[in-house]
């Protein structure tokens, strides 16, 4: 899962970007309104947080720009004004839920689950091949219905690879959308992250392999029996 938060207070963004990487998600970040919506415009999100004041205005036109291009991606809005008024404008926008500041850590991952899980009917909840299911909101991983324990970026690695199953995943994909990188780093990450999770899979006797295309990347199948 993506989420991108949108906040001009930096110590704020990293609190919530942490909150949020406990839940699963890889975080996108930005400081203004602007950038926020450039982001969302580019990228599929599976939530926004987003500030109500901005260097550059409020949030609400990033919400309403959504809205006009028929993206449905769930908003929540942080506040930390109590004029009623302008969360009524934000919801009347399209923002799906607020919270306001200061921020009760439960709480926020709460809404965050339940904002992700009415998400929409596009968004698939759960992920399988073969004998291996994917609950992306619980983030547990069953082999014939035994958990698989990963470590959260295994976890975020399978799913992509489980979203995107018999296509070819580029590890420059693995590493801006599972790892939060936008570049390589010079190191073999993907590779060793990769490695793992075949060992994982393989010992839970899990029917699905992750194949490596030379110098392209890998790709998710079903092991035929």
């Amino acid at each position: 899962m993506r989420a991108l938060v949108v906040d001009d207070d930096p110590t704020l963004r990293l609190l919530v970007k942490h909150l949020l990487e406990e839940q699963g998600f890889a975080v996108d970040e930005a400081a203004t309104g602007e950038s926020g919506r450039v982001l969302a415009m580019v990228n599929d999100y599976d939530a926004i947080v987003l500030d109500l004041v901005l260097p550059d205005g409020n949030g609400i036109p990033l919400v309403q720009a959504l809205r006009l291009k028929s993206r449905d991606t769930p908003v929540i809005v942080l506040t930390g004004n109590t004029d009623k008024s302008a969360i009524v404008m934000a919801l009347d926008a399209g923002a799906d839920d607020y919270l306001t500041k200061p921020i009760d850590f439960d709480v926020f991952k709460a809404r965050i689950r339940a904002l992700v899980r009415r998400g929409g009917a596009k968004r698939t909840e759960q992920l399988s091949v073969g004998n291996l299911v994917l609950n992306r909101l619980t983030r547990m991983a069953l082999v014939d219905g035994k958990p698989l324990h990963l470590s959260p970026r295994e976890l975020a690695t399978l799913e992509h690879f489980l979203l995107h199953a018999g296509e070819v995943v580029a590890r420059t994909e693995l590493l801006e959308k599972v790892m939060d990188m936008s570049f390589d780093p010079g190191t073999n990450i993907v590779d060793v992250n990769v490695t793992r999770l075949r060992k994982k899979l393989a010992g839970a006797g899990a029917t699905v392999e992750i194949t490596s295309r030379r110098g392209i990347g890998f790709v998710l199948n079903a092991v035929v029996a």
